[in-house]
């Protein structure tokens, strides 16, 4: 009877852990895919001009946070990007590709413009106000923090997320550098087309 009454509590136990795990995973899910995206704001891209974030209605949107002088992580989510990108061939004008920089004081147009350059022409590099960009961070749940090093060689710690927005602005999915471009491209093709 003692072990039924054990095993009867471990499996209540392992139950608990269970569902208590998936809640934090919802909670930590709710706090870091924000819905829909509805504080404007008003950044510059690579050629001086002016990205407004209703530019977001429309059509669908990838959104990566990463900065130019990265030495490793920004440049393959780059690079997975780009192989969205051109799997979509024709299409990947129906959709906003936007890099926003977490790195204004070195992510000048200029610089956003030669780095991205090496990508995809799809690829809209933004800047703007340290402010405004630490704000939007904060809608996204985005960290970034400048780590220790010496005058203008100082790497930056920072979230590795490409959000998925639909045509009405609102985050659909999430995935990383770890994400298979076809699956990504499968999402967007039914985000072109409604669903």
């Amino acid at each position: 009877m003692a072990a039924f009454q054990r095993r009867k509590y471990l499996i209540g136990s392992a139950a608990f852990l269970v569902f208590a795990g998936l809640g934090l995973w919802a909670l930590f899910l709710s706090q870091h895919r924000p819905g829909l995206i509805d504080k404007p704001f008003k950044l510059t891209d690579a050629e001086g001009r002016i990205f407004d974030s209703r530019e977001l209605q429309g059509k669908p949107s990838l959104v990566y946070f990463g900065f130019t002088h990265c030495p490793d992580i920004c440049p393959t989510t780059l690079f997975l990007l780009a192989q969205v990108l051109k799997k979509l061939g024709p299409d990947a004008a129906r959709i906003n590709a936007l890099f926003i920089t977490v790195d204004p004081d070195r992510d000048t147009p200029e610089q956003l413009k030669a780095s991205l350059a090496a990508y995809d022409p799809h690829l809209r590099g933004l800047t703007g106000d340290p402010a405004q960009l630490a704000a939007l961070r904060v809608i996204y749940g985005i960290d970034a923090r400048i780590l220790a090093g010496t005058g203008r060689n100082y790497n930056i710690d920072h979230t590795n997320t490409v959000f998925v927005l639909d045509r009405g602005g609102r985050v659909r999915s999430s995935f990383d550098l770890h994400a298979s471009s076809d699956e990504v491209v499968a999402l967007l093709e039914a985000l072109m087309q409604g669903r």
